[in-house]
């Protein structure tokens, strides 16, 4: 006979393993790694020994550190290890009857400072990545910086802002994600994460439930970013997308990259919800948010998703994970429309569109400079005019709307 599976928590309390004693109490273990906010995990223990309301009463800031451990669970002889990362007493309950504690926690760091502290200072030609250090450094923690870009502010100030708050605006502003995670500071750049492979193909035999939304509301067409013009003092509009449904924003630039830079993120931000699908599925370890999986055998529902959630609960003798996607892009009858090569460039002065690019990007890729743009889309204006028109649009927005396959000539 085989070996049972087995799951149970490692739990380090202030520094102190506690599983032991802990143990039997143990209700319900749940933990949350998510995208948009900060990470949590909820405790939920039975004190029928009145233990928590009295002489093992928790606080607020306790430091827990927990790790979910798997034996046996996918073959005989494996164990798999889940760390959850060190999380903060934010709260706790105590009911009865029966007599119950919950303890909630929220990854931050150990100084509520950073979250809580509101500080005023401006910042003039810096870096995001030079900012972001500078605030981690105050705090201890270790700056991860996943961005292959460096993304210049002319000025920036900080207006009585908790330093959490304001790092999460401007990273916001420029389509950068950011959490803290075992002290760590880690920003990464939405884009770049939202064109790397999948990591896993997923189909409906290995999911329990699903289901899928497809939503209007909250989805855009376009959005206009204005900047100052230094040498007129004039304010000039950049439009990114079209004007069908456009989206507001009070956002200033520095300049026209900047302002399709901050176009480009807030459009996406935008849109991330517009079709999204949720899976309750048994564990498995190499799932994370802000990875990508493929959906195959879900019909029209198959595509590229993004995870941005995914929850473990743990009680009794289950265990599941619900994962939360946004779709990124779903396999369509344009594939038969897209060429297919290993090298985008034919004879040194033609480039072949690939998923996901933009004139801006190829411009940037081929010249250094994304502005060199207009160039490439006053060039190839015929050909790309009337693809936008036989794919259905009216134009293509001076070049904004381009598709794989699409043959440009570089200038």
């Amino acid at each position: 006979m085989g070996k049972a599976r087995n799951k149970y928590l490692s739990l380090i309390y202030n520094g102190v393993d506690i599983w032991k004693d802990l143990s039997e109490y143990i209700q319900s273990f749940s933990y949350e790694d998510s995208l948009d906010q900060s990470d949590t995990i909820s405790i939920t223990l039975s004190d029928r020994d009145l233990k928590w309301s009295r002489t093992w009463s928790p606080e607020k800031g306790d430091v827990i550190t927990p790790s979910i451990i798997l034996e046996n669970w996918n073959e005989e002889g494996e164990k798999m290890t889940v760390p959850c990362g060190t999380f903060l007493v934010d709260d706790f309950s105590f009911s009865s009857p029966p007599f119950i504690c919950t303890i909630n926690g929220v990854s931050a760091p150990v100084n509520s400072c950073f979250k809580e502290t509101e500080n005023t200072k401006t910042w003039e030609s810096a870096t995001i990545k030079l900012i972001a250090g500078e605030i981690a450094g105050k705090y201890g923690l270790e700056l991860v910086y996943e961005s292959s870009e460096e993304i210049q502010v002319a000025k920036i100030e900080q207006d009585k802002q908790a330093d959490s708050d304001f790092l999460k605006s401007i990273c916001e502003k420029y389509g950068l994600g950011i959490k803290v995670y075992a002290n760590k500071l880690v920003i990464w750049d939405l884009k770049q994460y939202f064109e790397k492979p999948p990591i896993m193909v997923i189909k409906p035999e290995m999911v329990s439930k699903w289901n899928y939304n497809s939503t209007m509301q909250g989805v855009y067409t376009g959005v206009k970013v204005s900047y100052t013009n230094p040498g007129n003092n004039k304010s000039i509009d950049v439009m990114i997308g079209t004007e069908e449904r456009l989206y507001k924003t009070n956002q200033k630039a520095d300049n026209e990259a900047d302002a399709r830079r901050i176009g480009e993120s807030a459009l996406r931000n935008a849109n991330r919800k517009e079709r999204s699908m949720k899976l309750t599925l048994p564990p498995r370890m190499s799932l994370f948010a802000t990875a990508n999986v493929e959906l195959s055998g879900f019909g029209n529902l198959d595509g590229t998703y993004f995870i941005e959630k995914i929850s473990h609960s743990l009680s009794g003798k289950s265990y599941d994970m619900q994962v939360s996607l946004s779709c990124i892009s779903q396999n369509n009858d344009n594939k038969d429309n897209e060429l297919k090569t290993d090298d985008p460039i034919k004879n040194g002065s033609q480039y072949i569109v690939q998923k996901g690019d933009s004139l801006w990007n190829i411009a940037k890729q081929f010249y250094g400079s994304g502005t060199r743009c207009k160039e490439i889309y006053e060039l190839n204006i015929q050909v790309i005019e009337s693809e936008a028109k036989r794919r259905g649009r009216t134009d293509s927005n001076h070049g904004y709307w381009i598709y794989p396959g699409l043959i440009l000539q570089l200038p």
